[in-house]
């Protein structure tokens, strides 16, 4: 018999078809770890397969063999009598309603049944060399090609590569905070331990995250080791442990330094054999161990609902990292009460670092509007230190009626874009190539992404606004076509004097500087003054009802469509040109 889906769950089923029959083809849901995705996902393939089409097979992408052997399970807790094959290394099984197949082999080339619908498990990797290959060769992309659902509960990569170029349409999401305000998830609080010594801000990062070599050298001192026992000793005595290291040696260093303190602790790594990995998961789920360390192993597609503490060893700037980390201690268990986030931090704030209270203050708050404060981008009332979700909305509630206010994510762009957006009152813009610019421009609660064309014409990146992250991820999805490393924040010429041109410009708008400028902080002091024009005249000039009603007529899509295209032809065009010259 399958299972009964939750309330929401059904909702995200249902609103998956909803906008199928809109014409949305490309659509992702986002929900958090221990919602029950793949559950979803389940549910979707079945009615999919019962109601729109039973002549081609539904195809399910995963880049782990946990993830395809999560899948395998818990499908058939939604439709028992699938028939699932899988599509991975030797296996090559190509009958069935179901097909589960590993990003790797499909990448490798391997031939498939055309697909009805497709399916992405932790689709935050669509994005990665090679799997984006795998969506155009099974036409995804092109009008006549089957249906894609991309789920995951990151929807940004680590690199920053954004999805909203893949996913034409956000059909469904839910937050932590929803879940555990609804009781889906465990009551969760957040504890920062400083490490002695440990400067974060002078670490070097790669690809938007910390460096892991600088990273290694630093949490691998015997200052920072000590530090993490001593707060599991501390904060966490009873719990059950996940540890998250930097990299192998930090494991298995961590490991002999609890064993040592008399804590039953072990190390598992991606090296290790598969048979000795299992052993000591085994050890973890019968409490034979209390605390485990990893390395990059444990971040998706593993489930232990009684975990109750998680340790992040390995700090990081990446949001879809952190989460992943986080999400591993927020199952509901009937052996524990809530759970505990320890976050090892420096003497120092570095305000790009990932922490449990920065994770609640982005949350989208579709929900909790009361945590936005009065005034903008202030809390009204800020999470504390070791203050757990429940105990926060209580005095929120007990402080300030709930009021309707837009709970705005301004802050994710400190933590989420690769590039340097110029923040104009309520709307976004970026300047590229030589003349070029793109914004976000408010429309209610939402926000538009549009490109600048010639003779101060605008024309949206997409078919409707969309929440501030997506609308984000579709324009840097445009920027990253030109390929180019000019316009990222850690671009190595910002760090150079600044030129004659940038004084002469400066002093031309009485714009103050001194001989310490560099050149990229001119050329923000600069882009901030021309970024407020360009947003006046986007203001007077894009009309967003107007778009609405044209982009509401199937005519109106198709010409935005070639529109796209042509641009994204055009774009590519000139990165390999420059890429030749």
């Amino acid at each position: 018999m399958a299972i009964q889906l939750r309330p929401y769950q059904q909702a995200a089923v249902d609103a998956f078809f909803q906008a199928l029959a809109e014409g949305r083809k490309r659509q992702l849901i986002v929900l958090p770890t221990g919602a029950g995705k793949t559950i979803v996902f389940g549910s979707v393939a079945r009615r999919f397969h019962e109601e729109v089409s039973r002549e081609r097979p539904i195809l399910v992408i995963a880049h782990r063999t946990e993830l395809l052997d999560q899948a395998e399970q818990k499908i058939h807790f939604v439709w028992p009598e699938a028939f699932i094959g899988r599509i991975q290394g030797a296996r090559n099984e190509q009958l069935g309603d179901v097909l589960l197949a590993s990003t790797q082999t499909l990448v490798a080339g391997r031939r498939i049944p055309q697909p009805g619908l497709i399916i992405y498990d932790e689709c935050h990797h669509s994005r990665a060399e090679g799997a984006l290959g795998v969506l155009e060769r099974l036409g995804v992309f092109e009008s006549d090609g089957p249906p894609l659902l991309g789920v995951t509960a990151t929807p940004s990569r680590s690199d920053r590569t954004e999805l909203g170029d893949i996913f034409e349409h956000l059909t469904y999401e839910r937050t932590i905070l929803d879940m555990i305000m609804d009781g889906y998830l465990s009551d969760v609080r957040g504890v920062k331990v400083e490490v002695p010594g440990l400067n974060l801000g002078a670490i070097r990062t790669t690809a938007g995250d910390y460096n892991s070599k600088d990273l290694s050298y630093v949490m691998n001192i015997e200052s920072a080791l000590d530090a993490v026992v001593d707060a599991v000793v501390t904060h966490a005595p009873g719990r059950k442990c996940l540890v998250f290291a930097v990299d192998v040696k930090h494991a298995h260093a961590l490991a002999e330094r609890f064993q040592k303190r008399g804590i039953a602790c072990a190390a598992v790594d991606g090296a290790m054999k598969a048979e000795e990995r299992a052993a000591i998961l085994q050890a973890f789920a019968e409490n034979r161990l209390c605390v485990l360390v990893n390395c990059q192993i444990l971040t998706e597609g593993y489930d232990q609902p009684d975990v109750d503490c998680v340790v992040i060893a390995r700090p990081t700037r990446s949001q879809a990292l952190y989460v992943q980390m986080v999400g591993r201690a927020l199952r509901l268990h009937p052996d524990k009460t809530d759970a505990l986030v320890l976050d090892l931090t420096g003497a120092s704030d570095d305000k790009s670092l990932q922490t449990f209270a920065r994770l609640m203050r982005t949350q989208r708050k579709t929900a909790t509007h009361a945590l936005v404060g009065a005034e903008e981008g202030e809390d009204a009332v800020p999470m504390e230190d070791g203050e757990s979700v429940g105990e926060w909305l209580t005095r929120v509630a007990q402080k300030r009626e709930l009021a309707e206010q837009v709970a705005q994510a301004i802050n994710l762009f400190a933590n989420r874009s690769r590039y340097r957006w110029v923040r104009v009152k309520d709307n976004f813009a970026i300047a590229y190539g030589h003349d070029g610019w793109a914004y976000l421009y408010r429309d209610g609660d939402e926000f538009w992404p549009v490109l600048e064309l010639k003779n101060e014409k605008f024309m949206p990146l997409h078919d409707r606004s969309l929440p501030l992250e997506y609308a984000q991820g579709v324009v840097e999805g445009f920027l990253s076509l030109f390929e180019s490393s000019l316009i990222t924040k850690e671009a190595d010429w910002r760090n150079a004097p600044m030129t004659e041109r940038q004084k002469y410009v400066l002093q031309k708008y009485r714009i103050r500087y001194d001989d310490t400028w560099t050149r990229g902080m001119a050329a923000d002091a600069l882009g901030q003054r021309f970024a407020a024009k360009r947003v006046r005249v986007l203001q007077k000039n894009f009309d967003a009802q107007k778009w609405r009603d044209v982009l509401a007529q199937p005519h109106g899509q198709a010409w935005l469509e070639h529109r796209l295209m042509a641009l994204r032809a055009r774009a590519q065009s000139r990165a390999r040109v420059a890429q030749t010259s």
